[in-house]
Parts: structure tokens; C-alpha cells; sequence
């Protein structure tokens, strides 16, 4: 199903909004390099099971990645952009879930506390069909939140852990 793209500034008046923030030890352009590195996504975002870019495959706005939770593939681009600060992108096509959705905007802001601390929000903000804001709301905004606080927290471990 096709979804309506939305520019960067919905994202924060979006009718549904999910986030979680994790304090990380890491450097601003560290935690950038995490995000930007698509394809190691299923080492440390639950229930992801494979990111793939498309399109012109230089990095940056307007560039494209797919994204698949099981049998769900999620067509993204990105419209947000600034290494070391924030990152974000805006949901084209879903294939494989329920009709719920009218847009999604996700986005990743980097807050520097000290040279090698930031604090790492991720939010969610969805744009439910007509009638369906309670199922987010009521329902999945548990779940949903349980998954982006293991995703920080993996982005969190990938970035501490010894690299071979």
C-alpha cells in the first residue's frame, strides 16, 4: 500500500507519535556512522531482518532503502539528513501488513552531553487511517516503545562492544 510521504517538519506534529531515548557512550559522528550503516541494522534492531538500499545509492535526503520486518518490506526516503545531529526518513510503500497507515516519519536526533556521551532519541510518528488512532495508541504504542528502547539499546551495545 502506497503511504503519502511527508516532509521532515510533520514528523513532530504527526497524530501519533512513539519514541525512546538512551544515553550512549559514543561520539555524535560515531552514532551517525551506526545509523548510516543500513545493512548492519539486523545485528542490533529488533524484528528487522534486512535493509537493502535502492536507487541512486549515494547517502543523504532524497536517497532510498528498504527495510524488511518478516514478510512486512517498507519502502523509505530519507529527508533528514545532518551527520552528527539527526536522521531521519519518511515511509513510501508497506508490503505484507494491514491497511492502518496513511504516512510514517521516522527520525534519530543526536544530542551531545559531553565529547563522548550523547543522548540518542528515536521517534515514530505515524499517521493512522481514519478511526484507527486508538489501535495505536491502545495497542501497539507498548510494543512499539518495548522495540525502539532494544533498538537504542543494541545501537548502544554495537557501539561499545570490541570490534574484530
Amino acid at each position: 500500500m502506497a503511504l503519502t510521504a511527508q516532509p521532515p517538519e510533520w514528523t513532530d506534529a504527526a497524530p501519533v507519535k512513539i519514541s525512546a531515548s538512551r544515553e550512549i557512550v559514543a561520539s555524535p559522528d560515531d552514532i551517525f556512522a551506526a545509523l548510516a550503516d543500513h545493512e548492519t541494522w539486523v545485528e542490533w534492531f529488533p524484528k528487522i531482518t534486512k535493509v537493502e538500499r535502492y536507487g541512486d545509492l549515494q547517502d543523504g535526503v532524497g536517497s532510498n532503502r528498504r527495510v524488511h520486518i518478516g514478510r512486512v518490506e517498507v519502502d523509505e526516503e530519507f529527508i533528514l539528513w545532518e551527520p552528527g545531529k539527526a536522521w531521519g526518513f519518511t515511509s513510501l510503500e508497506v508490503r505484507g501488513a494491514p491497511n492502518t497507515l496513511e504516512s510514517l516519519n521516522e527520525r534519530v536526533s543526536i544530542q551531545q552531553l559531553s565529547p563522548d556521551r550523547c543522548r540518542v532519541t528515536y521517534l515514530m510518528a505515524f499517521g493512522p487511517r481514519p478511526r484507527l488512532t486508538w489501535l495505536f495508541d491502545r495497542v501497539l504504542r507498548k510494543p512499539l516503545t518495548k522495540n525502539l528502547r532494544a533498538a537504542l539499546a543494541g545501537l548502544d551495545d554495537r557501539l561499545t562492544r570490541p570490534r574484530p
